[in-house]
Parts: C-alpha cells; structure tokens; sequence
C-alpha cells in the first residue's frame, strides 16, 4: 500500500519516476520507496498508509520532521529536477544509514533508538549538506539564472542540492555568490566596458514597469490622447519603448578567462569574480549575449546549468590559451554569422604565448576586438583595452 494516500502507486508515471530515482542513485532499494522519496518532495505528503519496510517508514518519518526537509521542501515542490535530485539524495542516505545499522548493531528501539536518530541525521548531513547552504545557493542561483534571462534559468534547486553537498564545489560557487553582489555594483553596461559611444535602440513592451519607463515620445501621446488605443497597442505588445545598447553592435560575444591566474587577487578582490561580475552585467544589459568561458580549453555557457557547472566542476588548470579561445570564437562567428557582434576577451593576460596578432584578425570577423583587463598586468600592444577595476566602495 505504502505509506502516502495522496500516490497511487501503481500509476504508470509513478512508476516511471520511481524507476528514473533508482536508476540515478544507484542503490538496491525497492521501487515503493523510491516512488515515496520521490513525491514526498513533489507534493505536500498526506501519510496515514503502511509501508512494507518498517525502518524505511521511520526513517522517512524523522527525515520529514528534521530541518534538511524543512528546507528542502519548499523548493522542490510541484518540480520534477528538484524533486529527483532530492529523492536520489534521500535513498543514498538511507542505505548508507541501514549500512550503520547492521554493522553497529543499533536499531530503532531499545538503548540504540537515540544513537540511530543521530546516524539518521549524520547520513542526511552528507548527502544534502547544511540546510543553511542548500538554502542560500538556491538564492544564489535564482538570481544567476534571472541574469542569464528566460529560457537560460535551468533549475536552481536541484543545482543548489548538488552544489550543497560538496565542500569543494562550495568554495568555488562563492564566487557566483560574490559575482552577483559586485554585478549590481557595476551597474549598467557604460560602467563596466563601454568602450565605445553608445547610443539607443527601441523595442517592443508589454506589461513591463521598467520598459514602460523607457516609451518613445509617440506612445506617451497616444496615452495621453487616445488611451483606448493605448490599452488595445499595450496588450498586443505593439508600444515601442527606447533601449540603450552598445555602439551599433547586435550582439555581445564575451570570452571570460577562468585559469588558475585569474583565482588570484587584484586590490582585495578575485580576478574570476569581477570577470564573472563583468559578464553578468553584460547579461542583464545587452539582450543579445553569448558567453565563453576559458583556459586551455573554451566552455559553452548556454544556461545556469552550465554556468554552474563552468566554475564549480571544471578545475582551474592554470593554463591560458587565449589564441586557442579565440580562434574558436572566429569559427563560431563565421558559422553563426556574427559578424555585428562586438568580441570581448575578458583575461589578466597571463599567457606567455599569446599573439596579438590572433586578436588584430578577429576584428575582421566581428565588428570591434576589446580586451577587458582584469589586473595590473601590461596590456598587450595593438590592440583595443579596456582595465576592469572594481568600484572603489565594493567590499568582499
């Protein structure tokens, strides 16, 4: 019967997901209890059933009252990534929990019952991590994913549940974190980089306050003379509204370092974070957007997914290859067409063999070459530079 009212456990989806958790957490375990963990996080639970299994049922009990669920809950709710990545996180803590179990000879009654609550709590700690953590990064990356704009937001809690548990990706997340804070300190795209004279475009609005501040002189007549019309243009996403955008450029392409020099700090602050920074800004400006990340290699950032997985996976090599980088951007200029794109190469330029020369010839492909300087580091002769810098009131 299982333990939940409000899950028909033989239901065809059910069954599915149940099956996709065991497939993913890897563990011997039965398809009822893969089918709990997993809607126990999808839906608000309504117990009152019998499982088959009397320490999974107590187990799942305790883990529902302690804090990891408190927290993890709410963010997983009526969301299938979150919910998976939550449930698989749950069976592996019970297994490695029963594994206590049998070899310590504890059990849920008797002398042992305080001492198998504690090792309850102990397994959850190591899958899921603090409740603080998972807490805060889901935040984190709530916000990372409203920088990269819609359709690039991926799932900020199953990454947050991921990210949690492992204490080298969290140090390295903190620069997401302190990424973030410094974006919004640049603040808009003439202040981190506009390296060239600006100027406005329009756009069409709908239901946004913010562009609504921005409408043409033409749409502010027809509200004040023809509101009705106003109204009927609003709905159908037809008013026109001015957006400021970089010197006649449709689009960016952001090349931003991630070596293991750009981890070092320039006035109290991390290269990688206002490089990072720098990019997010650029996000949130200019619409049309593509970001790299490199070292010795180049990593495509389509959505929070892969953001997240760029600097919290990929180890810092050490290695620049900044040549290498761009040549990958002028073949993917030459395929894509983006030859109104501005290149900008984001690096403290700490790269023995890189040539100017490489950069010189990109500007033949896209419509102007910037390098953004992050550090102290010389700029390389010839070509276009812009130094980032942190605002001087920005504290870590």
């Amino acid at each position: 019967m299982g333990l939940l009212l409000n899950v028909d456990y033989g239901d065809y989806l059910a069954r599915v997901r149940g099956r996709e958790v065991l497939r993913l957490a890897a563990v011997d375990v039965g398809l009822e209890e893969a089918v709990e963990s997993y809607y126990v996080h999808y839906r608000r639970p309504i117990f009152g059933g019998r499982s088959t299994n009397d320490v999974w049922g107590k187990f799942l009990l305790h883990y529902v009252n302690s804090p990891y669920y408190q927290t993890v809950a709410p963010i997983t709710r009526l969301n299938h990534r979150g919910s998976r990545e939550a449930a698989v996180r749950l069976l592996r803590a019970f297994v490695k929990y029963v594994e206590s179990l049998d070899s310590r000879r504890w059990a849920w009654w008797g002398g042992g019952r305080q001492l198998a609550w504690v090792e309850a709590m102990r397994q959850l700690y190591k899958t899921f991590g603090s409740p603080a953590d998972v807490e805060r990064y889901y935040h984190i990356f709530r916000k990372l994913g409203e920088a990269l704009g819609k359709g690039r937001r991926g799932d900020p809690a199953a990454l947050a549940l991921s990210v949690a548990s492992d204490p080298a990706r969290l140090r390295l997340a903190e620069v997401l974190a302190k990424s973030i804070r410094l974006a919004t300190k640049l603040g808009a795209f003439g202040g981190v980089g506009n390296v060239s004279p600006g100027r406005s475009d329009w756009e069409f609005v709908h239901s946004s306050v913010e562009r609504l501040k921005r409408v043409t002189l033409s749409t502010k007549l027809l509200y004040s003379g023809a509101p009705h019309f106003f109204l009927q243009r609003l709905a159908t996403a037809t008013l026109t509204a001015k957006r400021d955008v970089s010197a006649g450029e449709r689009g960016v392409y952001l090349l931003v370092d991630k070596s293991g020099s750009m981890y070092s700090s320039v006035g109290g602050v991390q290269k990688i974070v206002l490089a990072t920074a720098y990019a997010l800004a650029t996000l949130r400006r200019v619409r049309n957007t593509i970001l790299r990340f490199f070292d010795t290699d180049t990593y495509s950032v389509e959505n929070l997914d892969n953001l997240v997985e760029v600097l919290t996976r990929v180890t810092a090599s050490g290695g620049t290859d900044i040549t290498k980088a761009v040549e990958r951007a002028v073949e993917e200029a030459d395929s894509r067409g983006l030859g109104n794109y501005a290149l900008q190469i984001v690096t403290d330029c700490e790269d023995d063999h890189f040539h100017p020369a490489v950069v010189k010839n990109a500007g033949r492909h896209f419509k102007n070459v910037t390098v953004v300087l992050v550090g102290d580091r010389k700029p390389p002769a010839g070509v276009r530079v812009f130094r980032l810098t942190a605002p001087g009131n920005w504290r870590l």
